[in-house]
C-alpha cells in the first residue's frame, strides 16, 4: 500500500496494465499479418499465371540485355580495329 500511497498512482492502473500490453501485442499481430499478406494479394486467382508473367518479363529483360551486350560488343570490336589501324604495328600501347 505503500507504493500506492507514496506515488499518488491510481489502483486501476495496475489493471490497466496487462489489459493495455495484450491489446498492443493483438494489434500488432493483426499490423503483421496485414504485411504479410500485401505480397500474395496479386495473385489471388492463380499463383501460377502470376508466377509465368514474372518468368515471361524476366526473359524478356534477359533477351534485351543480350541484345544490348552484342551491339557494345559489335561496337568496341569495331573502335578497336579503328585504333590498331591509325597507330600503325610499330608503336605499342602501353
Amino acid at each position: 500500500m505503500m507504493l500506492l500511497d507514496a506515488g499518488g498512482v491510481p489502483w486501476w492502473a495496475f489493471l490497466m496494465m496487462p489489459i493495455m500490453m495484450l491489446g498492443m501485442g493483438l494489434m500488432m499481430w493483426f499490423m503483421m499479418r496485414m504485411m504479410m499478406g500485401m505480397d500474395h494479394s496479386s495473385s489471388h486467382g492463380s499463383p501460377q499465371t502470376a508466377v509465368e508473367q514474372s518468368n515471361r518479363a524476366a526473359d524478356s529483360e534477359v533477351d534485351s540485355l543480350r541484345r544490348q551486350v552484342a551491339e557494345l560488343q559489335e561496337r568496341l570490336a569495331a573502335i578497336e580495329t579503328g585504333t590498331k589501324g591509325r597507330e600503325g604495328e610499330g608503336s605499342p600501347r602501353t
